[in-house]
């Protein structure tokens, strides 16, 4: 079975992309191929390069997204070494294990980089939770864009923690979505199954509607449209994103890796295909 699996993200720059590789490693039909949805913008970096030269306040920093890290890393380049070395020994929390290999080529203590394994900011937020007391943070610092949730910040209120929040990055829609989007279409085999892959909220609200100018989705409510568009099949990277397609664009999720992870996608997509 022919698969083209239209990955909703940014390819990685420094090596061969890891989701590209598990979806062609498939089958020798099937291709994986990232289109860029979101163009990022960081910010508020004078605020954040004082907050580096201060010191620590804060009992540990949560990046919840690659996009903070890059911002820390922006402003870490530009400071001397003394500043950075500040934080040598304070805990970083983390989605993902990007973010967490990124941070570790400037803080690679063991054990520092902690809950990289968590795979959302809910879990994560549960994790900090689960420190033993004594060792459980009173106040972190908070690295954010302008579209997070507010599902960690409450977490952390209930759990008797405090944040101290900071925007460093904010996002919007690439403005050469739908020139992508074609332009990867033309390598697309005719009897292909065509698989989304859906990486986050934000990228979904921008995308959807250049995406339904070119394929037919199973809706939630409603049986698919009988036009002459090519039916897809959607996966959701992690049960937020895989919330915000049922509960706000009424999209049916096909398949929803246990973690963000590229071996887990393929597992999840495989158990879908001759059903």
């Amino acid at each position: 079975m022919a698969i083209f699996a239209v990955l909703l993200r940014a390819a990685d720059i420094s090596s061969t992309d890891k989701y590209e590789t598990a979806i062609n490693a498939i089958g020798p039909r099937s291709r994986g191929v990232c289109v860029p949805v979101l163009e990022t913008a960081l910010m508020n970096l004078e605020n954040l390069k004082q907050t580096i030269a201060a010191g620590p306040k804060v009992d540990g920093v949560i990046m919840t997204s690659a996009r903070s890290c890059e911002a820390w890393k922006a402003v870490v380049a530009q400071s001397a070494d003394e500043q950075t070395q500040l934080w040598s020994n304070v805990p970083f929390y983390v989605v993902g294990a990007a973010t967490a290999a990124s941070l570790r080529e400037i803080y690679p203590k063991p054990n520092q980089i902690r809950g990289e394994h968590s795979g959302t900011a809910e879990l994560l937020a549960r994790f900090i939770l689960e420190q033993t007391p004594g060792n459980r943070p009173k106040c972190l610092l908070y690295l954010t864009g302008d579209k997070n949730r507010e599902t960690l910040p409450k977490v952390m209120d209930e759990g008797h923690v405090d944040l101290v929040s900071l925007q460093v990055y904010k996002t919007c829609g690439s403005s050469r979505f739908s020139h992508d989007l074609s332009e990867v279409l033309q390598g697309s085999e005719r009897d292909a199954e065509i698989w989304i892959v859906f990486f986050a909220p934000s990228a979904a609200e921008f995308v959807y509607p250049h995406l339904q100018a070119q394929f037919r989705f199973r809706s939630t409510d409603t049986k698919s449209s009988n036009d002459d568009k090519p039916l897809v099949r959607i996966a959701a990277i992690g049960p937020t994103t895989a919330s915000f397609l049922r509960d706000n664009l009424r999209l049916h999720v096909d398949a929803i890796p246990a973690k963000p992870n590229p071996d887990l996608l393929v597992e999840a997509i495989r158990e879908c295909l001759y059903t």
